[in-house]
Order: C-alpha cells, then sequence, then structure tokens
C-alpha cells in the first residue's frame, strides 16, 4: 500500500508539472495569435477571441496554476521532512562541490544530444542546492516560505519538460530533425528561466557567503560549453512549419 501510495503522489507530481507548463504555454501561443492578427484579434471573426479566452479558463480550472506550483514541490518536501526522500544529502555533496576546484577539461560532446543531457544534470543540481538549503534554514516552516516554493517549483518545472523533450528527441529523431531543434530551444528557454527563478530564491533566504557561494554555482551549472545559435534554431522550426502549413 505505500509502494502504491508513493506512486499516486509521484503519478500527482507529474500530473500538476503537465497541468501547469502547458496551459501556461496555451496561453501565451493564444496570445502571440491575437497579437499576429493585430487588431481584428479581439473580434469574434478570427478564431484567436475564443482561443484566448479557452485557453485562459484551463490556468484556473482543476486548480490554479499557483497552487499545482505549490502541490508539485510541497509532495517532495513533505517527503523529504517523513524521511521518505533524501534531499539534503546530495544538497550537502553539492555544497562540497562547489568548494572544491571545478574542473577545466572540455567535454566529449560529440553524441547526440549529450550536452543537452549534461546541462539537464547539472540544472538538477540547481534544484537540488536551491531547495535543499531552503529546507535546512526552515525545515517545518518552509511551507509558509511559498514566493520560494513557486521558485522551486518553477525550476522543478522547467527540468522535467526539458528532460523529457530531450530523452523524446534522442530516441525517436535524427540530429537534423526539427522535433530536436525544438528540443534544443525549449531547453535554452527553460535553462533561462531556472536562472531567473533560482536566483530570486537564492537571494531570499542566503547572505553574505552563503549567497555568493549559491550564485557561483547557479552560473557555473547553467553554463553551456557549447552555446546553441538560438536564432538559428527558431528560424528552423518557423520554416519548417510555414512550409507545412499547419502544425
Amino acid at each position: 500500500q505505500a509502494a502504491e501510495l508513493k506512486g499516486v503522489e509521484e503519478f500527482a507530481v507529474e500530473c500538476s508539472i503537465l497541468k501547469v507548463f502547458v496551459s501556461d504555454l496555451a496561453q501565451h501561443t493564444a496570445d502571440e495569435g491575437i497579437q499576429v492578427y493585430g487588431g481584428m484579434g479581439f473580434s469574434e471573426d478570427t478564431p484567436m477571441e475564443a482561443a484566448w479566452r479557452d485557453s485562459r479558463i484551463s490556468r484556473i480550472y482543476e486548480g490554479t496554476n499557483e497552487i499545482n506550483r505549490l502541490l508539485a514541490v510541497g509532495m517532495l518536501i513533505k517527503r523529504a521532512m517523513k524521511g521518505e526522500l533524501d534531499l539534503l544529502s546530495p544538497a550537502m555533496a553539492i555544497s562540497k562541490e562547489l568548494m572544491g576546484i571545478p574542473s577545466f577539461e572540455v567535454p566529449d560532446y560529440s553524441e547526440f544530444m549529450s550536452e543537452e543531457k549534461a546541462i539537464i544534470a547539472n540544472l538538477k543540481k540547481v534544484f537540488l542546492m536551491v531547495s535543499g538549503a531552503a529546507l535546512q534554514k526552515y525545515m517545518m516552516d518552509i511551507e509558509k516560505q511559498q514566493h520560494l516554493l513557486l521558485n522551486a517549483s518553477e525550476i522543478l518545472n522547467q527540468i522535467y519538460m526539458a528532460e523529457s523533450a530531450v530523452l523524446r528527441a534522442e530516441k525517436h529523431f535524427s540530429p537534423e530533425s526539427v522535433e530536436a531543434a525544438m528540443a534544443q530551444l525549449n531547453l535554452y528557454k527553460a535553462v533561462e528561466k531556472i536562472i531567473v527563478a533560482a536566483k530570486e530564491g537564492i537571494i531570499s533566504f542566503a547572505e553574505g557567503d552563503e549567497q555568493r557561494m549559491m550564485l557561483s554555482g547557479l552560473r557555473r551549472f547553467t553554463k553551456y560549453t557549447n552555446h546553441p545559435n538560438v536564432v538559428a534554431l527558431t528560424e528552423k522550426v518557423a520554416a519548417h512549419y510555414i512550409e507545412k502549413g499547419a502544425y
């Protein structure tokens, strides 16, 4: 029964992440569609007016996105507080890593999606660094720090979706495919969002040397060896769907 409950909780976390990510993206897409139509975007004569209203409600029903963000990361923290999930040991290991001398060797990223997977592994360190340090500081009062939990949830959500896209691209598509370009582009945007959320979270509870060390770690863990050409990736995706004439 405990194993089944654990599986249910993990499924609930995944559902919360998917609900938040997809509904936010749908809202953004509808908003961009209105912008494309210009002033006519508000008119019922175009499809975007209804699309915007339909996408807007998806951020509210079945729990607002804010509640779902708190739910996803809250379940993980509750399990950590019960001793069912070890967040502190990996977080402490990352702290030791940050105090050590970084490696200056250039990794071999010749295999398809190898650098992307390495970046995702480092993004997981960002989550553990922020959530572990926050948990150590606040302990049972962590649930009262809702802004910090929202920061941690944003990091968690972006990692989950970016890793899902990268692994799917690696398994089913070629390096030259538009799907690979989309996965790389999504990861780049995820990194940028994680930097903002993590920095805001770190500054909210860490001070002095601890803050400087964690911000230095954030820069280390979000660094690309081969920075993607975001403009080229965007143009590749756009050209593919313009030529296709559909999604």
